[in-house]
C-alpha cells in the first residue's frame, strides 16, 4: 500500500515521517514499512510559494497531518486550508486546538507523534479509475533518456503502457522505479520514475498529466466554488487568484458567477493548464487566509 500525505507545518513532522528526498516547490519525504510506503509532501518554505507548496500539497494527498507543536499564523491558515477539503485530517496533539477546529472538519482525529505512523497507515486510500500520473519533473538520464518523476493518482501504470501527453504525444513505458527499486506496476499513491520513449524531456513540465486517455489543456473552466466562511470573501468578477490544481498553477479571474448556492462560475486562466474535468483545486488571495476558497472543475472549455 502507498500512502501520500501532506504535511503543511513542520519540518520536524516531515522528517519524522520519511528521508528528505527531491525538491520542486514541495519537498518529498519517503519511508517504507515492510509493504507501506509514505510519501510525506511539504511545501518548500519562501513567501508566496509556500502557500502554492500547500495547497499542491493538500490537493494530491489522500491526507493531512497538521502539527500543533506551534499555534500561530500557518496553523492557522493550514486548518482553514484543509477544513476546504474532504480529506481525512491527523491533527498531532502536542497543543490543544479544539476550539480551532471544532465543527471545522467532517473527517479527522487527533493523535501523539509515537502513534502518528501507525495511524497514516490505517486508513485506506484508494482512487479507482483511468490511469492517471501527476508529472512534478522530468529530465534526461544518459543511457536511459527521458525520465519523468511524478505520482499515480488514479489506477495503475504498467510497464510498456502507452501514455498521453496534452501535447497530443504518446509516451512508452521503458521501466518504472519506486523508491528507487525497478518495478514492474505502480497503483495509486506510488511516487514513480517512468523511463519514456517517444518524448523528450524539455516538452514535460510541472503539471503535465499523463493519462490513458488523450486530452488537451484548458484555458477556461466552468466550475463549483466553496468560499471559506472564515475568509470574509465576496466573490466577483475580474477578481483576481492564483488557480492550484494538482501540480498545476497560474493565476487567473472569474469571468461569471451564477449566483447560485453552488458558486457556479466560468474561470479564466492567464495560461493554459492540464486540468480535466472533475479535478479539484484551491484559489489563493493576497491576504489572510491566504487559500480561502476550493472548488471542482464542471467542464474543460
Amino acid at each position: 500500500m502507498n500512502y501520500v500525505v501532506a504535511v503543511p507545518v513542520n519540518e520536524n513532522v516531515a522528517s519524522f515521517i520519511g528521508k528528505k528526498g527531491s525538491e520542486n516547490g514541495l519537498i518529498f519525504y519517503n519511508r517504507k514499512i515492510d509493504d507501506k510506503v509514505i510519501v510525506a509532501l511539504m511545501p518548500v518554505n519562501s513567501e508566496d510559494k509556500l502557500f502554492y507548496g500547500m495547497a499542491e500539497s493538500m490537493l494530491i494527498a489522500g491526507q493531512i497531518v497538521i502539527s500543533t507543536a506551534s499555534v500561530d499564523k500557518m496553523l492557522g491558515e493550514s486548518i482553514v486550508a484543509a477544513s476546504l477539503l474532504d480529506k481525512h485530517v491527523i491533527i498531532i496533539d502536542e497543543t490543544d486546538v479544539s476550539g480551532m477546529v471544532n465543527g471545522l472538519f467532517k473527517d479527522f482525529e487527533y493523535c501523539g507523534m509515537d502513534s502518528l505512523l501507525d495511524r497514516i497507515t490505517s486508513n485506506k486510500e484508494q482512487h479507482d479509475g483511468s490511469l492517471r500520473i501527476d508529472i512534478d519533473k522530468a529530465f534526461p538520464v544518459k543511457g536511459i533518456g527521458t525520465v519523468a518523476l511524478g505520482i499515480v493518482t488514479r489506477g495503475i501504470v504498467r510497464v510498456h503502457d502507452q501514455l498521453h501527453h496534452w501535447s497530443g504525444k504518446t509516451a512508452l513505458v521503458k521501466s518504472i522505479q519506486s523508491q528507487d527499486v525497478d518495478v514492474s506496476e505502480a497503483g495509486y499513491g506510488t511516487r514513480v520514475g517512468l523511463a519514456l520513449k517517444g518524448i523528450e524531456y524539455g516538452e514535460l513540465d510541472k503539471g503535465d498529466l499523463m493519462l490513458a486517455t488523450p486530452y488537451k489543456k484548458s484555458r477556461e473552466i466552468e466550475a463549483r466554488l466553496n468560499v471559506s466562511p472564515l475568509s470574509n470573501e465576496k466573490l466577483e468578477t475580474n477578481k483576481r487568484y492564483v488557480f492550484i490544481s494538482n501540480f498545476s498553477r497560474a493565476e487567473c479571474h472569474i469571468e461569471e458567477i451564477a449566483g447560485n448556492a453552488k458558486n457556479e462560475s466560468r474561470i479564466v486562466f492567464e495560461k493554459p493548464l492540464s486540468i480535466i474535468d472533475g479535478d479539484a483545486f484551491m484559489l489563493i488571495r493576497e491576504k489572510a487566509p491566504r487559500i480561502f476558497a476550493s472548488g471542482t472543475v464542471t467542464k474543460c472549455l
